[in-house]
C-alpha cells in the first residue's frame, strides 16, 4: 500500500491524458456535489417543518363535541351535547391510556375586550390548566405559568400572550403584578409568554389571554361546561388508544351510542407526526436517489474510460504477465487507478457542496427572521460519512469491470496485440 513506486506509477497514468481524466472526473464531482447539495436542502426542509411543530406534544390528542347521528336510550337524533367536569374525573379514574389532561374555555374576544388604562386590543380568551403547557409548551418571557394553587383557589390571574403585553405595555415595562381588564373582569398578569410551536390549537398563543380553567367557568357563569379537551398517552400506549378510550368514556357518560362515529370528534397529533416522519423518508429516499444516480452516471464514466484505458495498454499488460506478475497485482493495479481517480474527483465534489452548504448557512443564519418556513441548510457528520463509503464504494465498483477485462488478457495474446 505504501509503495512510492506504485503510487507513482498510478498518477502517472492518470496524468498521462490529463483532459480525458478531468472530463470523467466531473461525473463523479457532480454526482457527489448534487448529492451534498440535496441533503442540506432536506434538511433545510426537514428541520423547517419540525420547527413549526417543535415543543408540541407529539403524543398528544384532542377531543371536541358535535350532534349525535344516531338516536340512543330515548334520546333523538341530532341532540347536542357538552362536556363536564364530571368527564375529567371519570377519564382520570377510568382512562389507562391517558398521562396528563387538560380541559379549555373559550371566551369571548369582543372589541378591544382587553384594557390596561388607556390602551386595549381585542384579543381572544382561554381558561386551561397547567398541564395544557406541558402539551403545547411555551417560551416564558417573564413571570412563571399557571400551577395547581391558581386552579384550586379560582385565583384571579392571567398569563398573557407576547403581542398582548406589547399592546398593553411600554417597551421594557415589567407586567408582573399590574392589573388588566378581561371582558369586564380584573385580572392579574402573572407572566406572559410565546409559543415555541408554530402550530397551535384554538388559536395565535401572542395574541391570546390564558385564565385559569375553574377561574373562567366561575367568573364568566360558564358553569361546568368544557369546549375542548387535550390529552397526552402514556408510555407504552397510542394515541389511536386514547382516542377509543376517552371516546368510550365520554359516550357512556352522556347516554351515547357507542356506534356513534360522529358525536365525539378528536383528532391524533400522532398521526400527524407519523405523516411527517412518512414524508420525511420519502424525501430522503427520493434524495439519495436522485444524488446516487448522478454519482453512479460517474462511475460508468470512469469504468468506460477505464476500458478504453485497458484496451490501451493491452501490451503493456502481456509483458507483465510474461514477466510473470500475478493476476492479482494486475487487478490492484486498474482497481488502484480507477479507484485514486474516482476519490480526487469525488472528494472535489464532496468539498465545494459543503463548502457551498456551508456559505449558504452562515447567510441564512445572519439574515433569517423566525416568519421564515426553512431553517439553514446543513449537512451532519454522520450523513458526510455516509457520503464518503458510498464515494469508496464507487471507486471499487469503478474500477471491477475493467479490472475484469484485464485480468482475462492473455500474455501471448497480448504482446502480438497491434
Amino acid at each position: 500500500m505504501f509503495d512510492l513506486d506504485n503510487w507513482q506509477e498510478i498518477w502517472a497514468t492518470i496524468t498521462r491524458n490529463k483532459f480525458r481524466s478531468i472530463l470523467t472526473g466531473l461525473g463523479v464531482s457532480w454526482g457527489l456535489f448534487m448529492l451534498i447539495l440535496l441533503i442540506g436542502v432536506g434538511n433545510s426542509f426537514e428541520g423547517g417543518i419540525m420547527k413549526n411543530v417543535n415543543g408540541f406534544a407529539a403524543n398528544s390528542c384532542f377531543f371536541f363535541t358535535d350532534r349525535t347521528s344516531e338516536a340512543y336510550k330515548g334520546f333523538r337524533k341530532g341532540r347536542l351535547w357538552n362536556m363536564n367536569n364530571r368527564d375529567l374525573t371519570l377519564i382520570r379514574q377510568k382512562a389507562q391510556s391517558v398521562e396528563l389532561i387538560s380541559p379549555v374555555l373559550f371566551g369571548n374576544s369582543g372589541d378591544k375586550n382587553v384594557v390596561n388604562g388607556s390602551k386595549s386590543g381585542s384579543y381572544g380568551t382561554r381558561g386551561v390548566y397547567p398541564a395544557h403547557f406541558q402539551i403545547e409548551q411555551q417560551h416564558v418571557l417573564a413571570g412563571r405559568l399557571f400551577n395547581q394553587i391558581d386552579i384550586e383557589g379560582y385565583r384571579k390571574v392571567c398569563v398573557i400572550g407576547k403581542e398582548v403585553y406589547e399592546t398593553l405595555f411600554k417597551s421594557g415595562e415589567n407586567p408582573e403584578g399590574q392589573f388588566i381588564r378581561v371582558n369586564g373582569i380584573y385580572f392579574q398578569v402573572i407572566g406572559v409568554i410565546r409559543p415555541m410551536s408554530r402550530a397551535s390549537i384554538g388559536g395565535d398563543v401572542e395574541s391570546t389571554v390564558f385564565i385559569p380553567f375553574t377561574t373562567m367557568q366561575r367568573a364568566f357563569n360558564q358553569g361546568d361546561i368544557i369546549h375542548f379537551l387535550a390529552c397526552t398517552t402514556k408510555s407504552g400506549y397510542t394515541g389511536s388508544m386514547v382516542e377509543e378510550e376517552v371516546k368510550n368514556i365520554l359516550k357512556s357518560a352522556h347516554d351515547i351510542a357507542p356506534s356513534d362515529e360522529k358525536a365525539v370528534r378528536s383528532f391524533n397529533i400522532e398521526k400527524e407526526f407519523q405523516m411527517f416522519n412518512n414524508l420525511f423518508t420519502g424525501i430522503n429516499f427520493l434524495i439519495w436517489f436522485v444524488g446516487g444516480g448522478a454519482l453512479l452516471s460517474g462511475i460508468i464514466g470512469i469504468s468506460n474510460i477505464m476500458l478504453v484505458t485497458v484496451r490501451e495498454r493491452t501490451r503493456e499488460i502481456g509483458v507483465r504477465r510474461a514477466l510473470g506478475a500475478k493476476p492479482m497485482t494486475i487487478v490492484k493495479q486498474i482497481l488502484s487507478e480507477s479507484f485514486v481517480l474516482t476519490l480526487i474527483a469525488g472528494f472535489l465534489g464532496f468539498f465545494v457542496g459543503i463548502a457551498l452548504v456551508e456559505i449558504v448557512n452562515v447567510a441564512m443564519t445572519n439574515n433569517l427572521s423566525d416568519d421564515v418556513f426553512l431553517i439553514p441548510p446543513y449537512v451532519s457528520f454522520w450523513t458526510a460519512i455516509k457520503a464518503m463509503i458510498v464515494l469508496v464504494f464507487a471507486g471499487v465498483l469503478s474500477g471491477l469491470m475493467p479490472a475484469m477485462r484485464a485480468l482475462s488478457v492473455k500474455a501471448i495474446d497480448a504482446i502480438r496485440d497491434e
